[in-house]
Formats: structure tokens, C-alpha cells, sequence
């Protein structure tokens, strides 16, 4: 079976992980094989990646024939590259905050709909309960839901708003409610598994998904909980809650569990033809 070749645009932490594992991982490596690496400073790449698989214009991807182009480097990758990278291959987005943009999403939809084989992939990230989203959205069952993230300050890349400012939080404070589209705008590096909830709950959408950004001095972990309800009937109403723990060094966006889970998601990409697809 001929390996996928994949190309992976950003080489910060997640990137360099994820060629690592494509270029010394024996299990991946039977199937993969690593088709090209962007980074915007091509210098800091350095010499774990051989030269020939060095791209230093991302104009020019289309030369190194990738499968499956991998983004994980800034949301604007997305709005300037994505509905052409879709045109040639498989696209797998790292930062599905730039959806947030609806005239984007809506071009990408588009995008990935056209009949070339080639689909968009959204990566479940650290939304552990992504397939009961689906699930309750398919149904019509899921009316309304609420994401609460919580992160010590220095694990925040916030730029909203604030009447205190995060380094001089003393106790556990809400800094953000509102929705998801517009916390996007504030913490696109940071609230990530929101988008990809809001994604996958169109008729909600980023308008309607509910977010809390909080923020937790002394704490040693990402919090994350969700909350679906369904519809109101005579009075009662159906609701889950899912809570996920995820322990995260000091300063990181992204917890190791949630690289591993990247990872995961990125090997099952491909393969599931036109549209948009969750992994």
C-alpha cells in the first residue's frame, strides 16, 4: 500500500512532535511518510528534518505532492491557504478558531464539498465527548450547550476585556461569558475544543454554543466541561455533563494528552472523501 505523504505546516511544539512520530515512529511510519515542513521562520527548523523536505513558501505546497497537508502553526493559515490546499489534498486544521470567521467557514464548507475527494478534518482535540455531540446533534436532540474551560492565568493567551489583569488573580475568576464566536476573537490559541463543539453542532453554531473562560491561579491542569441539554418538555429537560482533567506543565497552550490525541486524529484522516469530517 502506497504510505500518505504528509505535509505539516508549523513547527512549533505539536509540529515537531508530529514529524518526529511520522519520521522515527516504526507503527506510523509503515503508512506515512513525512512530504514536506513549513514553518514562518524556515531557520528554526533546523537540521532534524532532512533539506529536501524543507518548504520555505507555503505557495509553493502544491510541488511537494502531500496527501494530507497538517495545519498547526496560526488561524490565518487557514484563511489564506485552506480552500487551496483543499483542492489538491486532504486538510487537517489544528486551529479550528479561524471558523470563527463565518464568511471562512462558510468558504471552506464550500470548499470541501466539491466533488475532488478531498475533505476538511477537524481534530476532536480535547473534546472527549465529541461523538455524543454529534450524535445528539444528528438526532435533534441537543437544544443548547455550555463549555467552561478552566486554566491557571499563565496557561492563558487572553486579550479581552479584564478588570483585573491575569497575572494579579488571587482566586478562581470568570473572565469571559459570552459566546463561543466571540471568545475565539480573545483566546484563539487557548479555546480551541470550543470551536470544534460548535463546529460540530451547526444549527448551533459559534453564535449559540455558550462559553466560560476561567481562570484558576495555582491550578496544574486544563478543566474541561461540557454541558448538553436538550429540549424543554412540559417543564423537564434532558442534560449531560462530561468534566476532563488534563494535567499541563506551567506556560503550555496544550497538555500532552491532548497531543497524543492529535496525533490519533491525524493518522485517521483521509480517506473519508468530500465534506467535513471529525476525527
Amino acid at each position: 500500500m502506497t504510505r500518505r505523504r504528509v505535509g505539516i505546516v508549523g513547527y512549533g511544539s505539536l509540529g515537531k512532535y508530529l514529524a518526529a512520530e511520522i519520521l522515527k515512529n516504526p507503527s506510523i511510519a509503515d503508512d506515512f511518510e513525512l512530504g514536506f515542513v513549513w514553518n514562518r521562520t524556515p531557520g528554526r527548523i533546523g537540521d532534524t528534518i532532512p533539506p529536501e523536505l524543507v518548504l520555505e513558501d507555503l505557495a509553493n505546497f502544491s510541488a511537494m505532492e502531500a496527501d494530507l497537508i497538517v495545519e498547526v502553526a496560526h488561524p490565518g493559515i487557514t484563511a489564506e491557504f485552506g480552500p487551496k490546499f483543499l483542492e489538491s489534498a486532504d486538510y487537517f486544521t489544528g486551529s479550528p478558531t479561524a471558523f470563527a470567521d463565518a464568511g471562512l467557514e462558510t468558504r471552506l464548507r464550500s470548499a470541501a464539498a466539491q466533488e475532488n475527494g478531498h475533505g476538511l478534518y477537524v481534530p476532536r482535540g480535547a473534546l472527549s465527548c465529541l461523538d455524543r455531540v454529534l450524535e445528539m446533534s444528528a438526532d435533534n436532540a441537543l437544544d443548547a450547550m455550555t463549555i467552561t474551560m478552566t486554566k491557571a492565568p499563565h496557561h492563558l493567551q487572553y486579550v479581552g476585556p479584564l478588570e483585573i489583569p491575569l497575572a494579579e488573580l488571587t482566586e478562581e475568576t470568570v473572565i469571559f461569558s459570552g459566546s463561543v464566536r466571540e471568545v475565539c476573537g480573545y483566546a484563539p490559541n487557548n479555546v480551541n475544543t470550543m470551536a470544534v463543539a460548535a463546529m460540530a453542532a451547526p444549527h448551533l453554531g459559534f453564535d449559540q454554543v455558550e462559553a466560560k473562560l476561567v481562570a484558576s491561579p495555582g491550578l496544574n491542569c486544563h478543566i474541561i466541561q461540557v454541558e448538553m441539554f436538550g429540549p424543554e418538555t412540559d417543564g423537564d429537560r434532558y442534560s449531560e455533563t462530561i468534566l476532563r482533567r488534563n494535567p499541563a506543565r506551567r506556560g503550555a497552550v496544550t497538555g500532552k494528552a491532548t497531543f497524543r490525541s492529535f496525533l490519533k486524529s491525524m493518522i485517521a484522516a483521509g480517506g473519508a472523501g468530500d465534506g467535513v469530517h471529525f476525527r
